[in-house]
């Protein structure tokens, strides 16, 4: 295995990354017919459909300041010994796209985040090259909230496995959080942008007020 240790000229905040801030993070059943739709988004193809996560974060605190992020997280069945991976996402600065895409392969993309927020409500618009895309979450007025660690998760689910220009980069990471389940989310949804998730069937989802995490540095290597 050839082991790539070289960071980029422009790349100044090495891993691993401590991270603070909020998200949400929506669990979606799709189904084989919305997985061929979306191929353009470059999921994992499946005769059954299964589960995918998105999250929508807003980072407080990071080795290159506040910013916010949207992202896809594909989840292929376990059957198929795949890695999780992220095929899309969009974030709020561009030092976080330089060091997101040379440090993990992640293929981050510029955009613009608008949010209106209080307790029972969120309401986030995310703009890539005068495309718009929406999303619009409610809260139950009382909820309860539970404490979960990466600790208590299997660790096949955690890993992260990324492609990008001619490498290969694999890294877990870790979190720690409150989270609390969430009412519904609807999406005034751009198909150029992401996936049409309204035609998706949302599972059990939640709010997660607070949380930590850690990037670890990947292990890269070339194809």
């Amino acid at each position: 295995m050839n082991i790539r240790n070289q960071p980029a000229a422009h790349i100044v905040h090495e891993p691993p990354w401590p991270l603070h801030g909020h998200a949400y993070i929506l669990n979606y059943w799709l189904s084989p017919a919305l997985i061929k739709t979306a191929a353009e988004f470059r999921l994992a193809p499946s005769p059954i459909g299964r589960v995918i996560q998105v999250m929508l974060v807003r980072y407080h605190d990071s080795p290159v300041g506040p910013y916010d992020e949207l992202l896809l997280l594909d989840h292929p069945l376990i059957s198929k010994r795949m890695l999780s991976t992220i095929p899309k996402i969009y974030v709020s600065s561009q030092i976080s796209v330089d060091h997101g895409q040379t440090l993990w392969g992640i293929p981050k993309e510029l955009a613009a985040f608008s949010w209106q927020e209080n307790e029972l409500t969120l309401s986030c618009t995310v703009s890539i090259q005068n495309q718009n895309l929406s999303i619009h979450i409610k809260k139950p007025k009382r909820n309860r909230s539970f404490y979960i660690n990466s600790n208590h998760l299997p660790a096949s689910i955690l890993k992260i496995r990324q492609s990008w220009q001619g490498q290969r980069y694999q890294f877990t990471p870790q979190f720690r959080g409150r989270f609390s389940k969430i009412s519904s989310a609807e999406w005034q949804s751009n198909p150029l942008l992401f996936p049409d998730l309204n035609k998706a069937r949302l599972l059990q989802s939640f709010s997660v007020p607070e949380f930590s995490m850690i990037f670890p540095k990947a292990l890269i290597c070339k194809k």
